[in-house]
């Protein structure tokens, strides 16, 4: 089942853009279409006041979207989608699956954005508190970036590509998945012990560079050929913190091959850090 992501800022008119998908793709292609919206979970914007609520809804999101997925028909994922290390993620998901995704980027200014929110039900807008924080908190995905790729950029008056869309998702080959996308078993019994070396070695090296090392330097990164780009300062609990969340993730995508473990962290720290 390939993936369509919309990505945007709150009230850009995501919904309207996946809906016109949706009857695309039933139209043209015949397929069956699953329409996986984050309004179906978020019942109250009161949500995105509470970090912990909204990271439980992020999470069921992506729940619902490993269920769903697979390699025939379409998902399409309706959602802000505005942490680039949470469409990594995704990204990794579709992978593993060996299916195709594209990202469709809903690039609608703030100022419009907020108008077309003014217009909704009380009851379904976002109070300017919130909207400000999403907009501030927003990383638009970049075309250069693979979990982003094919990257499709909507105007508020453009009209869908859907023919290159649909080129992009069923006239594409999958990427291959490999051993740091795949679920495998933890067949290494020493699995958990590497993954906190390697993890620990990089953030100690990371840090280590730091102290000698000028911004826009590029730091060797252990048991990996990847090297690490000094874009500003990092500090060690911004780096922990990254590191304690790649390792819950790596504990459901286990990998035999013990040295992918740092080009994976790599990957995913590099991804998580603004």
């Amino acid at each position: 089942m390939p993936l369509i992501l919309l990505t945007g800022f709150p009230a850009s008119g995501k919904s309207t853009r996946a809906q016109q998908l949706k009857e695309y793709f039933i139209k043209v292609s015949g397929k069956n279409v699953v329409l996986l919206s984050e309004n179906d979970i978020v019942k109250n914007k009161l949500v995105y006041s509470d970090a912990s609520k909204e990271k439980d809804m992020r999470s069921t999101l992506k729940s619902e979207m490993q269920r769903l997925i697979g390699q025939n028909d379409l998902l399409i994922l309706d959602g802000g989608n505005y942490i680039k290390g949470y469409r990594y993620e995704l990204y990794c998901t579709t992978k593993s699956s060996k299916t195709t995704q594209c990202t469709l980027h809903i690039d609608t200014s703030s100022e419009q954005a907020w108008k077309q929110n003014l217009k909704r039900e009380e009851t379904c807008q976002y109070t300017q508190e919130n909207f400000d924080a999403l907009i501030m908190r927003y990383e638009a995905p970049d075309g250069r970036n693979r979990w982003d790729s094919p990257l499709f950029t909507i105007q508020p008056d453009d009209e869908l590509p859907f023919e290159t869309i649909a080129a992009s998702l069923f006239e594409r080959k999958a990427p291959a998945p490999n051993q740091s996308t795949q679920s495998l078993p933890l067949t290494s019994t020493n699995f958990l012990y590497e993954l906190d070396c390697v993890t620990q070695e990089i953030v100690n090296r990371v840090i280590e560079a730091q102290k000698t090392c000028m911004i826009g330097d590029e730091v060797t990164i252990p048991n990996s050929a990847e090297k690490f780009l000094l874009k500003r300062r990092y500090q060690l609990s911004e780096l922990s913190r990254i590191r304690r969340q790649f390792i819950s993730f790596a504990k459901t995508h286990p990998v035999d091959d013990i040295p992918k473990l740092a080009a994976m962290f790599f990957q995913y720290l590099t991804s998580h850090l603004v």
